[in-house]
């Protein structure tokens, strides 16, 4: 009896050890040892990709279901990526190379080659200012790196048309914020502690509720392919792009839609960014979403991590 004791006692444990012990098998990514080399996999055919290290981990799902548009069933394709990065892995911005009469990102090229550029684990589109800087009186605040690139944008209290130039601020302990295009210069993000500004628009969320813009239905009415930037806590950010063209065969989403995704993720700052064909989400040197069957080039984007 003794001995059966003893045995019983030596295989709880083992099973305790492997993690077998009646618990269930633990959620990929949560509670891992990583303290060893960092772990990527990538699972195209069921929708899943990710990254996880000491300083960055990364979880992106493929979402793909039919909806009702109009008269038509359409499909309603979108990635969701989860992103807890680090002051070791912060976000940062990968542009095309300023000259001496034009800033970084103001010359367009395609995704594939700002990614060889730099080679970011994680790259996604951004606001578009290099287009802005080309063809709009326009541009908006844009800030990368500290460096202001443009400072021109609408007056918050009137009718501002698309995109109506709204940012989002990210600083150095990773926060996120939010706020109307004319809130601040950009001397004074500066000062402020910023480290990128972001124009697009319109804000999604901020301090946790949901613009009431974007909830009125009057409100840009369409459906197209989307492009989003939200922190539910400072470093932890989700980001969501969702393809929407073909228009006969893909849905898109409505920005109400996109913003009570985000708030639902648990985001208490968010940005609406450059949709359409701009729309672009890259893993580990390959294009998984994008807004269109065609991509527009690009004059920068916003990165984490590096390929090793």
């Amino acid at each position: 009896m003794r001995i059966r004791k003893m045995l019983a006692a030596i295989l709880c444990g083992i099973l305790m050890l492997s993690g077998t012990g009646g618990m269930g098998e633990e959620k990929s990514g949560e509670n891992q040892d990583l303290s060893g080399d960092p772990i990527l996999t990538e699972d195209p055919e069921n929708g899943r990709w990710e990254y996880h290290s000491e300083s960055l981990n990364i979880v992106i799902e493929k979402y793909t279901e039919t909806v009702k548009s109009g008269r038509k069933n359409k499909i309603r394709e979108y990635c969701v990526a989860d992103i807890q990065a680090s002051p070791e892995s912060p976000l940062y911005p990968v542009m095309t190379e300023p000259t001496k009469k034009r800033p970084a990102g103001y010359k367009l090229v395609s995704p594939e080659l700002l990614q060889e550029k730099a080679n970011p684990l994680f790259a996604m589109s951004d606001d578009m200012y290099g287009i802005r800087l080309k063809k709009y009186d326009y541009k908006g605040v844009v800030i990368r790196d500290r460096e202001i690139i443009a400072t021109k944008t609408r007056n918050s209290a009137k009718k501002r048309a698309w995109p109506n130039l709204d940012t989002m601020a990210l600083f150095e302990d990773g926060s996120m914020k939010t706020f109307v295009c004319d809130a601040y210069t950009a001397e004074e993000y500066l000062e402020m502690g910023a480290v990128q500004v972001f124009s697009f628009g319109p804000v999604l969320i901020s301090e946790g509720e949901i613009n009431p813009e974007v909830l009125n239905p009057k409100y840009y009415p369409y459906n197209e392919p989307r492009v989003a930037l939200g922190m539910v806590e400072p470093w932890h950010y989700v980001a969501v792009v969702v393809r929407g063209r073909p228009k006969g065969t893909h849905a898109g989403v409505h920005l109400d839609w996109l913003a009570q995704l985000l708030q639902e993720r648990g985001c208490t700052e968010a940005l609406n960014l450059d949709g359409g064909q701009t729309a672009t989400l890259m893993f580990n040197g390959k294009i998984i979403e994008t807004g269109d069957s065609g991509l527009r080039s690009q004059g920068s984007m916003i990165c984490f991590g590096k390929i090793e």
